[in-house]
């Protein structure tokens, strides 16, 4: 399953006991899936690209004195794109040295990059560790590291998620512990701790809708939910300056 722990912290702490007792009953249904996984080849966490939407350009409308056309963007929400619309700023004349009523159009931002990994593949069964991370997930790390070190993309956002079973409180704190793993593999390959922000978000934003009865056939179809996802700015995207800074 995924997870999510205490907040972003050098010392990540494996999850209580209270957490993990109240799922005997998961536990107890996810034990031949579990021997299963004990016989097959190792999985790998391959990381899966999102596919960018094409740019969208809004036809910008008259100038309006005083104010500076902010051309719309593609933004990651809720494990898909969406579009904001584009809108009026207040201009600031001194710091442009423009005229008050000097229409400016914004160059158009690049959508975010978004790379899935699956939690599955990335880490045993309840467990969130740094130290836990599969060797195929740690070879996908370094190839994601090497590219934000060497690109524009120097800001990421780690997001950790679950599967709907087990308890909200749960899920939260194993997705949290898995976004700050990966966080610290990231760190770890030269990414500066500063340009990553971890989030985990439990059983939020699900890609795949299974309505089977519990079961084997259930953890099965909600495999796609268990999973993070590292979301790259540009690093002069605005839109990482206005979430996080």
């Amino acid at each position: 399953m995924t997870n999510r722990t205490s907040p972003e912290s050098a010392k990540q702490t494996p999850l209580s006991r209270p957490s993990i007792s109240r799922r005997p009953r998961l536990i107890r249904f996810l034990a031949p899936i579990l021997l299963l996984g004990a016989t097959a080849p190792a999985a790998f966490a391959q990381v899966v690209l999102v596919p960018a939407p094409a740019p969208r350009y809004e036809q910008a409308p008259a100038p309006r004195p005083g104010y500076a056309w902010q051309q719309g963007y593609w933004q990651w929400e809720h494990g898909r794109y969406a579009w904001t619309p584009g809108g009026w700023t207040a201009a600031d004349v001194h710091a442009r040295h423009a005229y008050p009523d000097r229409f400016e159009r914004a160059s158009l931002a690049p959508a975010p990059r978004v790379e899935r990994l699956s939690a599955d593949a990335l880490f045993p069964f309840d467990r969130g560790n740094v130290g836990d991370i599969s060797a195929s997930g740690r070879a996908d790390i370094a190839q994601i590291a090497a590219r934000l070190r060497s690109s524009r993309a120097s800001h990421v956002e780690v997001r950790g998620y679950t599967d709907r079973l087990g308890s909200d409180s749960y899920n939260m704190n194993l997705s949290q512990q898995r976004a700050n793993a990966i966080k610290s593999a990231l760190v770890a390959q030269g990414v500066p701790a500063a340009k990553i922000r971890a989030v985990g978000l439990g059983a939020q934003d699900p890609i795949a809708q299974c309505n089977r009865p519990s079961g084997p056939g259930l953890v099965q179809c909600l495999q796609p939910n268990r999973r993070v996802e590292l979301v790259s700015f540009v690093a002069d995207d605005r839109r990482w300056a206005e979430r996080y800074q």
